[in-house]
């Protein structure tokens, strides 16, 4: 019994001299906002000893004297580590995994740390575009980003915004920057062949997108080579986050209304004005030159208002329902969406049903597959009149047509039917009418443009992590639009008069596929940290459309292609194919976090170009300084002032092709006749020489933060030279080639300075408050063109010639003739001519006076577009947002 009692004081001696060399650690785990985190693990470093916090974040762990770090660690937040020191309570407060995402910036091939960026990098939040009345994301990137322009070109749903970042950087080809969709790149612009607009970056619900990179100088861009100079738009679209599946629904409904249209006058007025007008130009007489009202069914003056027959106010509706969720081995988004959109102008509506569905799995350590598939249906209707896109306004346009309508006429005559007069809208009461001017009521009522896309885009990958530093990854994707369009116009009014009825039905096909190959290294010695990516991408591309057109409607009631037609079909058939072989790789190298430099280089080969200049090596070098990282800096009590402060800058060579054929560099040659026999006619002159226009830039700039970054900004410098422009120049008579011939001759810049300024005055649990402020200034100078030619001149259907593109000018500088105004003593025009000289005009001259005249009286030249002089910049000198 002694021996039980002896054994038994032992072991209660042992305990506690165990229990004495232990001690307890209590706090709490909260997130960035302050409230308490449960299940979060809490273990002593190196050892089995852990517990997990309670459901308001509390805990208590019994750990060893010899215990130095706790750490904490959950699947929905970055993992922490404390030093346990002597104190006996250790809070923390983690943050969330999705914020970490918001810290990282994506780039060419991967992505990077905000702070580590020395390149020129705008972001937009998918929350800021979300939920807003467009039909595509970029219609929302407006005064968003600084340096970035986007304009919007007419009022019809689906049109393909304008997108211009730092000015327009080419003459012939496009400046609309590359697009890159969760590491794809994709098709732009519009894919319809009718008046119903369809834009293939509408296939992306706006409520999917996580973000918005846009990259501006060589150093983001210089990784796409050939196809960067006009900046690259990176879309990453939302992935699962950490946690339990979340179902989300997000609704909204809209209206807009055409803004700003003129007051304009009633059937009273505009019979009482257009009269006098006749009475001062003697001309009016009641019997057979006048302007009348006209009575309606009920005996009531006729007073149209046209505006109510060709707007309306536009209704949007959408619905978006997701489920996401995420575990440590796999993440997953699902996503479905219906958009209906009436536009303001009648019959233009717009319809799109999408999904999308991303999926990434972690299938052990070393390896990690994933991919991505969306479809979508876009439904496009326009109002089918010529000029309904905004680009003739002679005869027509919808949008013009109620300002110069007569009010006192009436769409429909008192039996009901169309006021017509011919193809024209009848006069009516009226002894005289208007000339050239169609009524849009059967135009809006009978013509039918219709679109309906149907896209589908996807990619897989498979990622490797073989040893520790270096990941492999391989990623095809593909990008496919089939596009239906199907244009009828009444054989009554408009553009089907002439041919009693026409209808047109088309389909096209674009497919593009995209396979990319990267190996990336990652080493840290000491403070040294390196990063190098190699990488190989292939990109086909073809496209084939055919269609038919009829005429001479027998029957009105057919208002297709299959039948009620006299003519026989006239069929047409398109097809083309593109590829594009490169090589790519970047070197990054940073020391202590402080000094950074990174270097891009890309060689592409591309098959449109000539076959002596096919390949083209591009490259982007940049360095950025962390000065608020400096010992200096905090001694002096700089960071009082800026809690950070950041210099880069940059330089690099990139190209464009953008818009080029895909056989622009080949001679072309059709059918002819010969002495009234059948021979080859040569139509197109190729250049074996043709190759990319390049951009040389330049960017300087300083970041900063105050207030411990709660205030941050940013100023940019830049400057982009432009060589090569693909120019069309005229070939001499003798050389018996077509008229012009494709030459890289010519050059311009882009040089202005961007600022922007962003705060978040309060952020805690409850509520957020966020600003943001940008603006930029741009100038755009053509310094040369190719030899002999002194001038590009656009046009407008013919009808006039607005803007000329000389040396020494911005691009598409507006050339207008000069006047004046009205001479108050003869109501005549004054223009000034070339010479500066004052032209008298008058629209109608009695016997023996000249209609252009010096002011004495003697006969002037006719005033013509030679006289006119540069007086507008139709590029934005500044571009901004708040």
């Amino acid at each position: 019994m002694r021996k039980v009692f002896s054994f038994l004081a032992g072991l209660v001696l042992i305990v506690g001299t165990t229990q004495a060399q232990n001690r307890t650690i209590s706090g709490k785990v909260t997130d960035e906002k302050g409230g308490g985190v449960a299940g979060v693990s809490v273990t002593v470093k190196g050892s089995t000893i852990g517990t997990t916090s309670g459901t308001d974040g509390s805990y208590s762990l019994s750990v060893p004297t010899t215990a130095k770090v706790l750490v904490f660690t959950s699947v929905n937040f970055s993992t922490e580590e404390k030093n346990i020191g002597t104190v006996n309570s250790i809070s923390v407060s983690l943050k969330s995994k999705d914020q970490n995402l918001a810290e990282v910036v994506v780039v060419g091939y991967g992505t990077q740390k905000r702070k580590e960026i020395t390149g020129s990098i705008a972001n937009v939040s998918g929350a800021d575009i979300a939920n807003k009345p467009v039909q595509s994301f970029e219609q929302s990137l407006g005064g968003r980003a600084a340096g970035v322009q986007i304009t919007i070109p007419n009022g019809v749903l689906n049109a393909a915004p304008v997108i211009r970042i730092r000015g327009t950087n080419s003459i012939s080809l496009s400046s609309y920057p590359l697009i890159v969709i969760d590491g794809i790149p994709a098709f732009t612009g519009d894919v319809s062949a009718t008046n119903a607009a369809a834009n293939p970056l509408a296939s992306i619900n706006p409520n999917d997108i996580e973000s918005i990179d846009i990259a501006k100088d060589a150093a983001a861009t210089a990784i796409y080579g050939s196809r960067a100079s006009n900046g690259v738009v990176f879309v990453t679209t939302k992935k699962g986050k950490s946690g339990k599946a979340k179902v989300a629904y997000s609704g909204s409904f809209g209206w807009s209304n055409v803004q700003r249209l003129p007051k304009l006058l009633d059937a009273f007025q505009y019979t009482e004005f257009k009269n006098k007008a006749l009475v001062n130009a003697n001309s009016f007489n009641a019997a057979t030159n006048s302007f009348y009202l006209t009575n309606d069914a009920n005996g009531n003056p006729i007073n149209t208002n046209w505006y109510d027959h060709v707007y309306r106010q536009g209704i949007q509706t959408d619905h978006s329902v997701s489920v996401s969720g995420a575990n440590d081995a796999t993440k997953y988004y699902f996503s479905a969406g219906y958009t209906k959109q009436s536009g303001i102008i009648r019959t233009n509506d717009f319809i799109r049903t999408n999904i999308l569905m991303n999926i990434d799995h972690k299938a052990n350590k070393h390896i990690a597959i994933g991919g991505k598939i969306q479809y979508s249906n876009q439904q496009n209707n326009a109002a089918v009149s010529a000029g309904s896109l905004g680009d003739a306004f002679a005869t027509a346009g919808l949008g013009r047509v109620p300002l110069i309508t007569a009010p006192n006429v009436a769409p429909k005559n008192n039996d009901g039917s169309y006021n017509l007069n011919g193809q024209l809208i009848g006069v009516m009461g009226n002894k005289v009418g208007q000339v050239g001017f169609f009524n849009p009521v059967p135009s809006l009522e009978l013509n039918r443009g219709n679109s309906e896309t149907n896209q589908f885009q996807g990619n897989v990958y498979i990622e490797a992590k073989p040893i520790n530093g270096l990941t492999l990854k391989t990623i095809y994707g593909v990008d496919y639009i089939f596009t239906d369009n199907d244009s009828y116009f009444n054989p009554i009014t408009g553009e089907g008069f002439a041919s009693n009825g026409s209808v047109t039905s088309t389909f096209s096909k674009n497919k593009r596929w995209v396979w990319t190959n990267t190996a990336q290294f990652d080493k840290t010695i000491n403070k040294h940290e390196f990063s190098l990516l190699i990488g190989n991408e292939h990109q086909k591309s073809d496209g084939v459309g055919f269609g038919l057109n009829r005429i001479t409607v027998n029957d009105p009631a057919f208002t297709n292609i299959q039948g009620g037609w006299s003519t026989p079909n006239t069929a047409g058939l398109t097809i083309g194919e593109n590829y594009l072989y490169s090589e790519f790789s970047r070197v990054q190298y940073n020391f202590n976090k402080k000094y950074f430099v990174t270097a891009n280089l890309r060689r592409d080969g591309a098959s449109q170009l000539g076959v002596n200049s096919k390949f083209g090596t591009f490259w982007g070098v940049s360095a950025g300084w962390n000065i608020s990282d400096e010992a200096f800096y905090t001694r002096a009590k700089l960071d009082k002032i800026f809690s950070s402060l950041r210099l880069k800058s940059s330089y690099g060579k990139v190209g464009n092709i953008g818009g080029l054929g895909n056989f622009a560099s080949l001679s072309t040659f059709g059918s002819g006749l010969y002495g009234g026999n059948g021979t080859t006619v040569f139509q197109s002159s190729g250049n074996s020489n043709l190759t990319w226009e390049t951009s040389k830039k330049t960017d300087i700039g300083i970041n900063w933060g105050i207030l411990n970054d709660k205030i941050t900004g940013e100023l940019t410098f830049y400057k982009n030279n432009i060589d090569g422009l693909l120019l069309f120049v005229p070939a001499p008579p003798s050389a018996g080639l077509p008229s012009t011939l494709p030459q890289n001759s010519g050059s311009m810049y882009n040089q202005g300075v961007e600022f922007s300024l962003s705060s978040t005055p309060i952020s805690n649990k409850n509520f957020s408050w966020t600003t943001s402020f940008n603006i930029a200034y741009n100038k755009n100078e053509v310094t040369s063109l190719a030899p002999g030619l002194t001038q590009i001149v656009s046009s407008t259907g013919g009808l006039e010639n607005p803007s000329i593109t000389r040396p020494g000018l911005p691009i598409g500088m507006l050339f207008v003739t000069q006047t004046k105004g009205v001479d108050q003593a003869t109501g005549r025009r004054i223009f000034v001519n070339a010479a500066g000289r004052d032209v008298y005009f008058q629209h109608v001259a009695p016997s023996g006076q000249n209609r252009f005249s010096y002011s004495d009286g003697s006969l002037a030249p006719q005033v013509s577009s030679a006289d006119a002089k540069p007086l507008y910049n139709t590029n934005p000198k500044y571009v901004g947002g708040f």
